[in-house]
């Protein structure tokens, strides 16, 4: 060991998942989704239900109560603009690093909100930004589970093709 070396020295980061593009998905039999109702969709879910997929509740408090107070707002104006989200922070005590660092980046990157910015006339500096609610998380996941479900029906169409051919071999 070269002298004024680090004894215990880190080993370099994993370099796993980014934690602003991951979901959380506990296990679908498990009490975390059981206790939203299960995978039942006659069950209605909240938004908070929802966003304690993208912001655990056990694991980021701090960012599912921001994510879930400003959706409800969004959900409910349709949109807002830079004063909505001045008087949002201010009402709620949220800092603009959390809003503007981490909640909205994650929930327009996973398709939760449509980010924009205002139009004004004389493309300048100061263009405040608009939030909107998006369908693209829903188009998103959607298009994963279709593809599983094509992958797993088209694997058992052929199981089941290949067992009646092995059948009529036989006869």
């Amino acid at each position: 060991m070269a002298r004024g070396g680090n004894p215990n020295p880190r080993p370099p980061s994993s370099g796993g998942i980014p934690s602003g593009e991951s979901l959380w998905l506990p296990s679908h039999y498990g009490r975390d989704v059981k206790a939203k109702g299960g995978l039942d969709k006659t069950v209605f879910w909240n938004v908070s239900d929802v966003l304690d997929f993208i912001f655990p509740k056990k694991y980021q408090p701090t960012y599912h109560a921001v994510s879930c107070k400003l959706m409800d707002l969004i959900l409910t104006k349709g949109y807002v603009g830079k004063k909505d989200i001045g008087k949002f922070m201010k009402d709620n005590a949220v800092s603009k690093s959390t809003l503007e660092n981490k909640v909205i980046p994650k929930l327009v990157r996973l398709g939760l909100l449509k980010r924009e910015r205002e139009f004004k006339a004389g493309l300048g500096k100061g263009r405040g930004l608009v939030l909107s609610e998006s369908l693209t998380f829903t188009a998103y996941l959607d298009r994963v589970g279709f593809a599983w479900n094509m992958l797993v029906s088209t694997a058992r169409k052929r199981k089941q093709d290949d067992a009646m051919e092995g059948q009529q071999l036989t006869l």
